[in-house]
């Protein structure tokens, strides 16, 4: 079976998971990972677990039993191998030989033995390890729930403890009221004539630990009360705290998304944080201004929020500056993470063995990730226990919500893991390859795109991240890619923004809590979130271009 219809049948049930029966995201996500295995032969499984080990041979010379390899390859080490050929079902084994590296003047000279040479095909010619093809036979015959289980495995291994940490840290900031403290410094600062481009930098800065939703609903009290006051401008302020919070969202881990397509496409985390950051600029900016239009377009009154808009959202809590923690311990528990990680990318960079010192390698071992976010939570936590007069108890309370919402998110994006690595196995990337061309941009283009239709259909942009992220992952592995993988991470995240419709859990936020209807929010915060996902995949192609980042 072709390899993209089994991709395509696997989204399908997912979607349709998602959609038609109203599942889980991580239901409908194993779902479509179990069909696309049941799908996948065996000899596809056994070709796509070999490929790494496998080389392909020029040309054989039958009287000496000398062997050529294509330029660039590198053939394996001497010892038995197995001789194959690539046919449209699988590999198809050939004999066992001995392969041999002698040294012939100035050249390595590559020879079989223990075979009949004439015997073997003048081209199309595979030879492997036999250990590689061994165990590529014993990935063909694995049961399709290992694979499943596998996938989803590796991916709590990998990001699994960021994302609780980050559920931890954005907790904390607000139930301690560190993140009101952010805000309010950052109103302070720009003051009311700039409230708009201050709800936007608090809504970005604050996306960086916390979930959109709680963004939102920490941030738009605010934006509702300003309205109140001044008597104008609430739409204004409604879409600047949306640009700011969704690129966030979607392009600066440790949020989900960002994260799971950093690990797909072997970007690090630090590396990530600071594509994400540069790249969200210029979205925002523009975001920003297609908000003061809309606001002139359609001025939007401030209506009153019931319980049919808004229900689910919490009771803002409105507390005085006085019981508010200060300012340096407010951002700490974000400032600390990225500048450990940054110090630590940087030392990677300028200073090949920064291990040689003492200072270099404590660096290292704090702004290793996980240790990184586990001293901004370690922190945030004390600042929470220390705003409610060091009663321990309040832990309870205040992260029990933290954890259940990291769990459900890490069983989302674990089973999106599980299902890219379900991709992974047939073989798509040599199918896509036939349609990705070889332009410089193609294979961006493609992640955003399928991105893009992935979000549309089902709803959720983290889904729609984590798909796509496991779609594409295989084909840039298996191509020699112009620029730096990180553009590949940051198309995704901007394909995930175009477009938030009935169907995606964040458009009912914004419009139950700003009382808008659906009409509205469609025209003004869906077609500025569309705007500023294009503006962003724009900005990663010219970067790709003018900035690739390669060696």
């Amino acid at each position: 079976m072709d390899p993209l219809l089994i991709v395509l049948a696997g989204t399908a049930v997912m979607v349709t998971c998602l959609m038609a029966f109203r599942l889980h995201a991580f239901l409908s996500l194993v779902a479509g990972a179990l069909v696309v295995c049941l799908l996948t032969p065996a000899p596809a499984r056994q070709w796509q677990a070999l490929r790494a080990g496998a080389v392909q041979v020029a040309r054989t010379d039958v009287a000496s039993g000398e062997v050529t390899f294509p330029p660039r390859s590198k053939p394996p080490a001497e010892g038995r191998v197995r001789l194959f050929t690539q046919r449209a079902d699988g590999p198809a084994p050939l004999a066992t030989a001995l392969l041999l590296r002698q040294q012939d003047g100035d050249r390595a000279v590559w020879r079989l033995s223990d075979t009949g040479l004439s015997q073997l095909p003048a081209d199309d010619l595979w030879l492997a390890p036999v250990a590689a093809w061994e165990a590529a036979v014993a990935q063909s015959r694995r049961h399709p729930l290992e694979v499943v289980a596998d996938g989803f495995g590796d991916t709590c291994r990998g990001i699994g403890l960021l994302i609780v940490l980050a559920s931890v840290i954005g907790q904390c900031l607000t139930e301690s009221g560190a993140a009101d403290r952010i805000v309010r410094w950052i109103q302070a600062g720009l003051g009311e004539p700039r409230a708009s481009q201050g709800f936007a930098l608090s809504g970005f800065l604050l996306g960086i630990p916390v979930f959109f939703d709680t963004v939102f609903y920490l941030l738009m009290p605010l934006g509702r009360g300003l309205a109140a006051r001044t008597g104008r401008d609430f739409l204004l302020y409604t879409l600047s705290i949306v640009a700011g919070a969704t690129m966030a969202h979607s392009l600066v881990p440790p949020t989900p998304g960002p994260l799971f397509a950093a690990q797909a496409f072997g970007v690090s985390v630090g590396t990530m944080m600071a594509g994400g950051l540069v790249v969200g600029g210029l979205p925002v900016l523009v975001g920003l201004a297609y908000a003061r239009w809309a606001n002139r377009r359609w001025p939007i009154p401030l209506r009153p929020v019931g319980d049919d808009g808004g229900g689910d959202a919490p009771a803002p809590v409105v507390r005085s500056p006085d019981t508010l923690p200060s300012l340096g311990l407010s951002v700490l528990p974000i400032l600390l993470p990225v500048s450990l990680i940054a110090a630590s990318e940087s030392l990677k960079a300028f200073a090949p063995a920064p291990a040689a010192t003492a200072w270099a390698g404590t660096i290292h071992f704090l702004g290793q990730t996980q240790m990184s976010l586990l001293l901004g939570t370690v922190i945030a936590v004390l600042v929470l226990v220390r705003q409610n007069g060091w009663r321990w108890r309040i832990l309870k309370d205040a992260l029990a919500p933290a954890v259940a919402s990291g769990g459900v998110i890490l069983l989302i994006t674990a089973a999106g893991g599980a299902f890219g690595a379900a991709l992974r196995q047939t073989d798509v990337a040599s199918r896509l390859a036939a349609f990705s061309g070889s332009g410089h941009f193609a294979l961006l283009t493609a992640a955003f795109a399928v991105t893009a239709l992935v979000r549309i259909a089902q709803g959720s942009a983290t889904v729609a991240m984590i798909t796509a992220a496991g779609v594409v992952a295989p084909l840039a592995a298996a191509a020699a890619l112009p620029y730096h993988p990180v553009y590949l991470a940051l198309a995704v995240g901007c394909g995930s923004k175009p477009i938030p419709w009935l169907n995606d859990s964040g458009f009912w936020i914004i419009s139950r809590m700003s009382g808008m209807t659906e009409a509205e929010t469609l025209k003004t915060a869906s077609v500025m979130m569309s705007l500023m996902g294009c503006v962003g995949f724009a900005l990663v192609l010219l970067g790709a271009w003018l900035l690739p980042l390669t060696p």
